[in-house]
């Protein structure tokens, strides 16, 4: 039987035949050092000439001949098919309501200037503003507003030439002192330096800026003459072509409506013609009737056409009045003004009321009832009314240029301009003149520079503003739709 027993034997090693032992070695390399070299270097110098091409305008001395015979045979010839095609265009509407601009614009306006003259206004306010007849002066006239008995302040007026090269906004061109305040003024519709003015004491002055003695003549003071605060000035345009003679209208708040004539050499305003509205009927001026005068704040005629003319009233009404045909003296006069047309009144004063330069038949009218309207003549409610807030509004214009556009300034300091085209109720740019929120009491577009637009403040200070593009440039049509929007109302 076999026996086993516990051994430990030495391990037996095996050397690989294929696997070798492997050698390390280390080593360093290192690039060639880089070599670089520096030297200065000079664009090449040039040099100019002129040379001048020979001129290739066009002679017109060899103007060719044209036979005027056959000229005339062919516009006969083509005339009738272009008068043809002229009038189907005009009864297309193929294009209402198609602007021609590509762009379009947001509405803004520039401040272009702000004029002060602290150190001679101090604490009074711009009360009207007028430009000249070449839109490159303004006017201003400076007073206040809130008498409560006679007046004790020194009226201003003031101007500035905005097309001088360095414009001194702080510094005034020309001053004029007067012995009260100035309410209203306005001037000549053709001769640049001349100018009317009128006082809270009732007078009324005609100035040349031209000249170094500029007052040229004033109204005398007499029982017929304004005893109150005049409120407007109105140039009787078809008397003022002559270069020596005129005719100026001023109404006051008493009621009485003036005509003075003013000839040139002669110190003192003649009086040719006045009425004095009642509560009823006018009346001539010195009548024995003591019915209660009608306040008269404001005055306008539409430009084209001065037989007839609105006022409003310190009691909210509104009327229409015809102008005599002959403003020559004669014994009838006092009888030929009369109120032919009563719109429904505002319910406070009409502070501004303006006709429209498109359309014979509309004027604009504010009031401090808060509202702006626009009347037309054929009918005595409004045909418009815009009620942007709650404050007074103090003045109110068309725009020049776009018979859809006008202006309104506030009492809270804020310039509102209205496109009819867009909204009926909403302005188009309401913009905050100033920080304090001070009156804005007058405004006026320039008739010639058409882009500009004025307003003056309770703080005696006048900003002058550039309209954008589409708010001075008309669109088209806009004259028929001032006119659609009448005859709807009406109808």
């Amino acid at each position: 039987m076999a026996k086993f027993v516990d051994e430990a034997l030495d391990g037996v090693e095996f050397k690989s035949c294929w696997k070798r032992e492997r050698n390390l070695h280390n080593s360093t390399t290192q690039t060639k050092k880089v070599e670089t070299e520096e030297e200065a270097s000079q664009s090449v110098s040039k040099s100019d000439a002129d040379i001048q091409t020979e001129d290739t305008s066009p002679d017109f001395s060899n103007t060719p001949d044209f036979d005027p015979v056959s000229l005339l045979t062919f516009l006969k010839r083509v005339e009738p098919d272009v008068i043809d095609y002229l009038d189907k265009t005009h009864r297309s509407h193929a294009f209402d309501g198609f602007d021609v601009s590509s762009v379009v614009e947001e509405l803004d306006l520039n401040c272009m200037f702000t004029l002060t003259a602290c150190d001679l206004v101090k604490e009074l306010q711009c009360t009207s503003l007028s430009w000249n007849a070449i839109g490159s002066t303004i006017a201003v006239a400076y007073g206040m507003t809130d008498h409560q008995d006679w007046c004790e302040h020194k009226g201003l007026l003031l101007t500035w030439n905005l097309e001088r090269q360095k414009v001194k906004q702080d510094k005034p061109g020309t001053f004029i002192e007067v012995s009260s305040c100035m309410t209203t003024l306005s001037f000549h519709p053709r001769y640049p330096a001349w100018i009317a003015g009128a006082t809270f004491s009732g007078d009324v002055m005609i100035w040349d800026l031209g000249k170094s003695e500029s007052l040229m003549a004033s109204s005398s003071l007499d029982e017929d003459s304004h005893r109150e605060a005049v409120s407007s000035l109105v140039w009787i345009d078809q008397y003022t072509r002559s270069k020596t003679k005129a005719k100026i209208m001023s109404v006051c708040s008493e009621g009485k409506v003036l005509i003075w004539d003013f000839v040139l050499g002669k110190d003192q305003l003649k009086l040719s013609a006045g009425w004095k509205l009642s509560m009823g009927l006018n009346r001539g001026l010195g009548s024995a009737d003591k019915e209660p005068s009608l306040g008269v704040t404001c005055l306008s005629f539409w430009p084209e056409d001065q037989t007839s003319m609105v006022i409003g009233s310190e009691s909210g009404g509104l009327y229409k009045c015809n102008m005599p045909e002959d403003l020559t003296e004669g014994e009838d006069l006092v009888a030929n003004l009369a109120i032919t047309f009563k719109f429904h009144p505002h319910q406070g004063p009409v502070y501004s009321t303006h006709c429209s330069p498109f359309h014979h038949n509309l004027f604009l009218s504010c009031s401090s009832d808060a509202c702006a309207r626009i009347h037309s003549l054929l009918e005595s409610q409004p045909i418009v009314v815009c009620e942007p807030g709650d404050s007074y509004l103090f003045s109110a214009r068309w725009s020049p240029v776009r018979p859809l556009v006008f202006a309104v300034g506030t009492a809270e300091g804020r310039l509102l301009l209205f496109d009819l085209k867009k909204s009926k109720a909403t302005p188009v740019l309401n913009l905050e003149i100033n920080k304090k929120g001070v009156p804005v009491y007058t405004l006026e577009f320039n008739h010639i520079r058409q882009s500009l637009l004025a307003c003056g403040d309770s703080e005696g200070t006048v900003r002058v503003w550039r309209l954008s593009d589409e708010l001075c440039h008309q669109g088209s049509r806009e004259v028929e739709l001032l006119r659609d929007m009448t005859a709807l109302n009406l109808d």
